[in-house]
């Protein structure tokens, strides 16, 4: 009886639509946040069905997105089954990002959200074998940095001369000669 009950939870766990196993948070490194996935099959593409369950697997890590302009996302494929993703640019602060793993007509997709820190990545690494693809959903933008004590002194300095001058002018303005 017992067996019986935990064959039928399994079934229904595996009967899960579109999902074939679960993920880990240390499937990358950085380690993610949270992840979603992984998906059965690559459905990084613009299939409205695909599109559906690339926005239902964002929108459980906290990204919305409306759907429209894939194409706008940068797309890497082939990995030909690299470890390090490399995307164009450098990533900042939260990051999300999709990662096709196995063959054509296979495999599965994986969304990660993670963060990449105020310095940014370059890169990150994919601790799973046989990768296929990924997609950069959005990641944060760089921090602009602190003034280095030189500029500080030039700003301070500009404002006092600034200051200088405006207060020249009111005394020259106002007086009756």
């Amino acid at each position: 009886m017992r067996n019986a009950f935990f064959a039928a939870v399994a079934a229904v766990a595996l009967a899960a639509p579109g999902y074939a196993t679960v993920c880990s948070v240390s499937d990358i490194t950085p380690a993610a946040i949270a992840c979603a996935g992984g998906i059965a099959g690559n459905i990084m593409n613009n299939n409205a069905t695909n599109v559906g369950l690339q926005q239902t697997a964002l929108a459980s890590l906290g990204f919305n997105w409306d759907g429209t302009n894939f194409g706008s996302f940068e797309y890497l494929s082939p990995l030909n089954g690299t470890h390090t993703i490399d995307f164009s640019q450098m990533l900042y602060g939260i990051t999300f990002v999709g990662i096709h793993v196995g063959g054509k007509g296979g495999g599965q997709t994986t969304f990660y959200k993670f963060d990449a820190g105020v310095a940014g990545l370059d890169a990150f690494t994919l601790n799973l074998d046989r990768s296929s693809g990924a997609v950069l959903y959005s990641t944060g933008d760089p921090t602009p940095g602190v003034p280095e004590p030189a500029s500080w002194a030039m700003m301070l300095g500009g404002f006092g001369l600034v200051g200088g001058a405006l207060r020249s002018r009111r005394k020259a303005a106002v007086s009756f000669g």
